[in-house]
Formats: C-alpha cells, sequence, structure tokens
C-alpha cells in the first residue's frame, strides 16, 4: 500500500513539470562534447510539452552551439535560459531578465591571484570571452565550442574598460582544488567561487549562483519550484538541483550532487539525461519514444 501511495504521488509530481531545467556539459553533451541521437530526440520531444531551459556555466551563444540541433531548435523557440551560472537569464520570448557582473577591483584582485599562481585566466563579458594571451587553456574552450577568448591588453586595462560578468580560473584539476581556498580568502564575501568541470575555478558576483538564476526564471514563467525538473552533474548545480521539485543527479555527478537530488540516472555516456527525461516527465504522460 505504502509503495502504491510513493507511485501514485511520484507520478502526481511528474504531470505536473512545467519546466525542465537541464545542464550542458556534462549532462547533456558525452564525453565526446557532442549531444547523442537519443538525447536529442528526447530533449526535442520533451520541448515540444513543456518549457525546456538550458542552464548552464556557459555563455548563451557557446551554450546553443555546443548542442548542435538542440541548440538551433531553442534559439529558433527563443527558449528561456539560466547561462554563466545564474548571472545572464532569459526569459519567454528571448526578453533578457539579468545580466551581472563582477566588481571591477576583484577583477584585478583575481588577476593579480592568477599571475602569482601561474594559471591562465579568461573573463566572460557577455557572448565574448577575453584574455591578456592565448594559451592551451583558451584553445581548450574554444574547442568546446565556447567564444574563442580574444587577447585584450593587460588585465587591470581590461578591468577598467570592460564589464566582466565572471571569472575562469583553468589548470590542471590538482592545482584548482589547491588554489581555490586560497583564492576564497583572499577575496573574502566580495565574490563567490564554484566549480563547472574540475580544471576550472570560476569567480562569479557575491551570492550569485545558478541556482539563483533558475528561481528568477520561474519567478519570471509564474511557475512554482515544485513543478519544474532539474537534471546536473557539478557542484555549480547543486541550487538548481535543491530549489526544484524533481531533482534529477548524472550517473558522472560527484557523491554531494547526488546526494543532493531526489532521483539519479546514467552517466552522460549512457544518455542519462534521456533517460530521466523519458522516465519522470515523458512517460507518465503516456509519451513513449521508439529508436
Amino acid at each position: 500500500m505504502l509503495r502504491k501511495l510513493w507511485l501514485l504521488c511520484l507520478t502526481a509530481r511528474a504531470l505536473s513539470i512545467r519546466i525542465i531545467c537541464c545542464d550542458i556539459d556534462g549532462t547533456l553533451l558525452n564525453s565526446a562534447h557532442t549531444v547523442s541521437r537519443r538525447t536529442a530526440s528526447t530533449v526535442l520531444r520533451a520541448a515540444e510539452l513543456c518549457t525546456f531551459a538550458a542552464c548552464t556555466g556557459r555563455g548563451r551563444a557557446g551554450a546553443l552551439d555546443a548542442l548542435g540541433s538542440v541548440g538551433s531548435s531553442l534559439r529558433e523557440s527563443r527558449s528561456p535560459g539560466v547561462f554563466l551560472n545564474g548571472l545572464i537569464v532569459y526569459g519567454r520570448d528571448g526578453v533578457q531578465l539579468r545580466n551581472l557582473a563582477l566588481d571591477p577591483d576583484v577583477v584585478r584582485n583575481a588577476a593579480a591571484f592568477a599571475a602569482e599562481h601561474g594559471v591562465s585566466l579568461v573573463g566572460c563579458c557577455d557572448e565574448r570571452s577575453l584574455c591578456e594571451t592565448r594559451d592551451q587553456w583558451t584553445q581548450w574552450l574554444a574547442d568546446a565550442s565556447d567564444p574563442d577568448p580574444e587577447p585584450s591588453g593587460a588585465w587591470p586595462e581590461i578591468a577598467s574598460t570592460q564589464r566582466i560578468n565572471k571569472l575562469l580560473l583553468m589548470a590542471d584539476p590538482e592545482i584548482v582544488r589547491r588554489i581555490r581556498p586560497l583564492l576564497s580568502e583572499r577575496l573574502g564575501d566580495s565574490a563567490t567561487l564554484t566549480v563547472s568541470v574540475a580544471s576550472m575555478l570560476e569567480v562569479l558576483p557575491p551570492g550569485a549562483s545558478k541556482g539563483q538564476g533558475v528561481a528568477l526564471l520561474l519567478e519570471h514563467l509564474g511557475i512554482a519550484p515544485e513543478d519544474a525538473m532539474a537534471i546536473g552533474d557539478a557542484e555549480n548545480d547543486l541550487g538548481m538541483l535543491r530549489l526544484v521539485g524533481t531533482s534529477v543527479a548524472m550517473g558522472n555527478a560527484p557523491p554531494e550532487v547526488r546526494r543532493a537530488a531526489l532521483h539519479g540516472t546514467a552517466s552522460n555516456d549512457d544518455d542519462g539525461a534521456a533517460l530521466a527525461i523519458e522516465r519522470h516527465f515523458l512517460e507518465p504522460q503516456g509519451v513513449r519514444m521508439e529508436y
């Protein structure tokens, strides 16, 4: 009896889902940085029945480019989305709801820190990426369909002349783990740090997060958090996963992310996002995908 009631509750929650908020890297994209045929088909079918919002650490242009045919469909439909880990949010009909930037003093301080520790630094500036000089890490971003970082002079000058949404400090994962507490101590409450991928430490305006951006989007759309579904795989997805009524952690997610979600799924190399959307959204509505 208890199991039957539990299943009925899950079905009722699934039927109430009005929006799917989905991460990109490590979630929709597999290890080859592509969207599988099954995942693409499932996402496009779900987007016909509810709002589908890309919620990512990438900028909007890079995110949609990386998603291939799925991104083209989302761009054509002017789909809402949360970008740069909540710093830029687009609502219905492509209206921009938020565009937050770092204080120039924080940019200068973080840039000095990066130079002291010999790590690569890139600044995200709306749909552009800026750097002092190109290196293996700026090439890594370009190869991943993000905007190719533009050499733009010395960082003190960049901080004075450009509006930087967030900074990326990039190095081998063990170096990122080592410098994170040092940078946190240096910046204090003037910024928030998060990680999307192990080789990238992100500096955001204080208090900013992907979860905060999703909350703003849901308020704009008039959707209660319990009527939202979220899928993610990394630390920067925690706020989003904890906010919504149906949360799913990818099989490739670390333990802290899996603990934060109500449900789990397969990895990004095994169509985990597609399986989650099918199980928690499409199948309860009688929609079965065929491949």
